[in-house]
């Protein structure tokens, strides 16, 4: 039987009712403690709202104790109300972004909640993602003063400033996106038409940009956050709604490193894999020559990163915890196992690196010798 978390999980992906007698046996028999340490792992990957959601979809929320079914719903009604205040706030910016005549281009978060995700409140953002031409951000600033978005100067960095106003809505608006530059005389942005909000369309990253930048993202904070399943998830979600429009060749362009395809394509295979996810034609062949991740791996990265381990400060803090030491933050329990299989991993994914990346050649060799014919789905 898979594990509780496994089903949960599965159960935020379904599309139909097929399995829902197996899953309801399932989530009544489980005991006390599989069900507080499923609530606390859903919750360290931001994937409750997207839980309560599918149960009560699926009609098995009766099948849920109250206390855990309680704290799924208060997650979900959170985010579905910070989502709508997120999402107002964004109305009016590009209101007035439109009549000055500016650019913006939004991503992650805010496109993910609109336009890919089932229900405005089961993905949960911290703030509007934004990237503006540079010569537009004098004029941008103003417009987010007019609306009392300020600027926060202790979070700005040389590619990006950071805006917010008294009721915690946040924009980080991005004047540099060094991901594509080189790329400029691409068109690496389209329209998509907004389910929730009141623009007639949005300014986004084109399907295989958006897919680049989601696994690149992911990949530059895996060493603080670990793999994130609800980042993982959101790769679900766009190659459903725009699989058909991807082409391999356009990804392997955009892909800033090998590394990255790998990890696209261990997802990829994972999600095949653990929840009969079926993927795009033009990714599927390539997905399937890599060893997918596990969920039991992914669940013990994420912990483990946490810690900050296997880094030596990682380490230190997890010794002074054994020693009884009060830490300045909470973190998740871990596991004797997590120590053991952590490092087995970090060595298994070391030692296969190199075939790995050799497969990724092997696969651009192929795309390139094919006449010109793009791989596309």
């Amino acid at each position: 039987m898979n594990s509780l978390s496994h089903t949960l999980i599965g159960i935020s992906l379904a599309t139909n009712d097929q399995w829902a007698t197996n899953t309801r046996n399932q989530l009544s028999s489980a005991t006390e403690l599989e069900w507080k340490r499923t609530i606390e792992t859903l919750a360290l990957h931001r994937l409750l709202p997207l839980v309560f959601y599918s149960l009560r979809v699926h009609n098995l929320t009766d099948a849920v104790p109250s206390l855990y079914l309680a704290q799924m719903q208060a997650a979900y009604f959170q985010t579905r109300l910070k989502n709508t205040v997120l999402l107002l706030t964004l109305d009016g910016i590009l209101k007035v972004m439109g009549e000055r005549g500016l650019h913006p281009v939004l991503w992650k978060g805010v496109v993910l909640a609109d336009s890919f995700y089932p229900e405005l409140g089961t993905r949960p953002m911290e703030d509007i993602d934004f990237a503006l031409p540079p010569d537009e951000m004098d004029e941008a600033t103003a417009v987010f003063q007019s609306l009392g978005l300020l600027p926060m100067p202790d979070a700005e960095t040389s590619d990006a400033v950071y805006f917010a106003n008294h009721m915690g809505v946040a924009c980080d608006v991005h004047h540099r996106v060094r991901l594509f530059e080189g790329f400029e005389s691409m068109n690496l942005t389209t329209k998509l038409k907004p389910r929730c909000l009141k623009a007639d369309t949005l300014p986004v990253l084109e399907p295989n940009a958006m897919v680049v930048h989601l696994i690149v993202h992911m990949d530059g904070h895996r060493s603080e956050t670990g793999l994130l399943l609800s980042w993982i998830v959101d790769l679900v979600f766009v190659l459903r709604k725009w699989g058909a429009l991807l082409q391999l060749e356009q990804i392997e362009r955009l892909m800033p490193a090998k590394e990255h395809l790998v990890s696209l394509f261990r997802i990829i295979s994972f999600f095949e894999e653990e929840f009969e996810e079926k993927p795009p034609d033009c990714l599927a062949n390539a997905a399937r020559k890599f060893e997918p991740f596990t969920l039991a791996e992914i669940l013990r990265q994420r912990r483990l990163a946490l810690w900050g381990l296997p880094r030596f400060h990682g380490w230190l803090r997890w010794v002074v915890s054994r020693l009884g030491f009060r830490l300045r933050y909470s973190r998740p329990e871990l596991y004797i196992s997590d120590l053991f299989l952590g490092f087995a991993d970090a060595l298994r994914n070391l030692l296969l690196r190199k075939p790995f990346l050799t497969k990724i050649s092997s696969i651009q060799a192929s795309s390139e010798s094919a006449n010109g014919i793009k791989t596309s789905c």
